[in-house]
């Protein structure tokens, strides 16, 4: 069918997909409403136990996507066009990394950049001692590396193999379980397969707990501390509906309406705040900071990406490197076929080092700037934002920061703003793709009908409100680490699907031509 006949016709929804994920999402987040705290004990124990066992198949499991990718991109199928002969990217370079960065780190980057750092220099890895010149080596290294190369490459598989299957193959599917197909055949039919897009469905909603939980009570205590009033549960709750009014209406409208212009307009607020805080705040020791941190990074790569420490069970790897990579995870299918969808037309290489390199450039920007600017009034200006972060959380140690800059009557409510802009091209991309995913098919020009993108948006509010009920950095850390276990063996199926595909259109050619597939009817 070609795109004008389908354009403006919305795809029919999956009902064993759409149904069958929104029910175990309610039996899964519904207790937290109803119980609330009376659940932390639990879900320490739940939490402790997924990481603490299953730390070297998530450490292995990264460092091996980190591998394919550079592979992909730099083997003999980097030059592979994702679509036929004369298909041109949809996007303008800047949209397409606008959408891509925005999309894949939300507002969760910007309260991650001040926070880590602070822990790490509390709680160091490697036995520092805390606060010492030691620790202060790692803490903006360990930040870049759980927002970089490593992290990004756990999205490749998805987003290669899912637009390889679109746009090479065109098969008009934005089922997970499709591009599987490869390896497991038709039973991707049948039960199977649905239980695979159900499990890639609840990873997601799970990862989108994860931030909304970290970046909802951060906005609402900034907002608090400005406004002068106490930071209650009511204020939370308002700042939940204000970001959700934000992300439905995005998502509702579309990607070239509202996702696309929020993440071009959130590029270029994120772009300025980075720059105003560099220029006021301690600029030469940002750098010469970020300089320092990135060579210990350089230098210990392989051994962070494979630390464990089964001896002394410190805990921090489980913690953190495994908290991510599960966090990261849960996110890969979503990103994967969002990444698919706005990069018909590019070749493997250039979406794959894209993804990884200029990505993980954007990241450690946030850590130079956010990070560097925590860590000097740390240790150089004795401001004690660790015990502000104690005694009331993160979110009113990031509000501490940012009245310690100059304008700050200024700064932040900008920063509020910026934030809501960020969380919004984050879950409505989200959204966009969950009600995708819970359609049967989605053909040239057509798109989930809108009803799914509003239910979808109005369930991951709930959500953040259960998980913010329940409170604690253990909930929060569960809400993709649990969901997430199950979608490790997807994306090794789909890495080994596209292999299948790859070696069966190329075979053993010398040079790689571009294969045209007819367009499926």
């Amino acid at each position: 069918m070609s795109q004008e006949k389908s354009k403006g016709i919305y795809a029919r929804i999956n009902p064993v997909v759409f149904w069958g994920s929104a029910i175990l999402c309610v039996l899964l987040y519904a207790p937290m409403l109803i119980y609330g705290s009376d659940l932390q004990p639990y879900v320490a124990v739940v939490l402790k136990a997924i990481t603490y066992n299953m730390d070297w198949l998530w450490l292995l499991f990264t460092l091996g996507c980190v591998i394919f990718s550079f592979w992909l991109a730099f083997g003999r199928y980097g030059n592979v066009k994702l679509g036929g002969t004369d298909d041109k990217p949809e996007f303008s370079d800047f949209s397409w990394l606008s959408m891509m960065f925005t999309g894949g780190v939300g507002a969760g980057l910007v309260y991650w950049s001040m926070a880590e750092p602070l822990y790490y220099l509390k709680f160091p890895p490697y036995w520092n001692e805390a606060f010492s010149g030691q620790a202060s080596q790692f803490a903006i290294a360990y930040g870049m590396f759980h927002w970089g190369l490593s992290a990004w490459s756990i999205f490749v598989p998805g987003a290669i193999a899912f637009a390889y299957m679109l746009y090479v193959r065109k098969k008009p599917y934005f089922s997970p379980s499709y591009a599987c197909r490869g390896v497991l055949g038709d039973r991707v039919d049948g039960w199977l397969g649905r239980a695979i897009d159900i499990f890639v469905v609840l990873g997601l909603v799970g990862g989108l707990g994860t931030t909304l939980g970290t970046v909802i009570p951060m906005m609402s205590a900034v907002a608090a501390g400005y406004l002068g009033i106490q930071d209650t549960m009511t204020v939370k709750v308002v700042t939940t509906l204000v970001i959700a009014a934000t992300f439905t209406y995005s998502a509702v409208s579309g990607i070239n309406s509202g996702i696309k212009k929020l993440s071009e307009l959130n590029s270029w607020l994120c772009m300025g705040l980075l720059a105003f805080v560099a220029i006021v705040g301690p600029t030469l020791f940002l750098f010469s900071f970020y300089v320092d941190n990135l060579g210990v990074l350089i230098t210990n790569f392989f051994r962070m990406s494979l630390y464990t420490d089964p001896i002394t069970k410190s805990g921090f790897p489980q913690d953190w490197t495994v908290f991510y990579w599960a966090w990261w995870a849960a996110w890969a299918m979503y990103f994967g076929l969002f990444v698919a969808r706005i990069s018909k037309g590019r070749t493997i290489k250039n979406v794959v080092i894209n993804m990884m390199v200029v990505t993980s450039i954007g990241c450690s920007l946030f850590f130079l700037v956010f990070g560097g600017y925590a860590v000097n009034l740390q240790l150089n200006l004795g401001v004690a934002l660790d015990m502000t972060m104690k005694d009331a959380g993160a979110g009113a140690m990031i509000s501490q920061l940012l009245h310690t800059l100059p304008l700050a009557v200024i700064v932040v409510p900008y920063f509020l703003f910026v934030m809501l802009i960020f969380q919004a091209t984050t879950i409505d991309t989200n959204a966009y793709i969950i009600s995708s995913i819970s359609c049967k098919e989605v053909k040239n020009g057509q798109e989930s009908p809108q009803w799914t993108r509003l239910f979808w948006c109005a369930l991951l509010a709930v959500i953040g409100v259960a998980i913010m009920v329940v409170g604690g950095l253990p909930v929060v850390q569960l809400s993709s680490v649990a969901t997430s276990v199950p979608i490790i063996f997807i994306i090794i199926i789909l890495s080994l699907s596209l292999l299948k595909w790859l070696k069966e259109d190329f075979g053993g050619e010398d040079k790689v031509q571009i294969v045209d597939y007819p367009e499926e009817d």
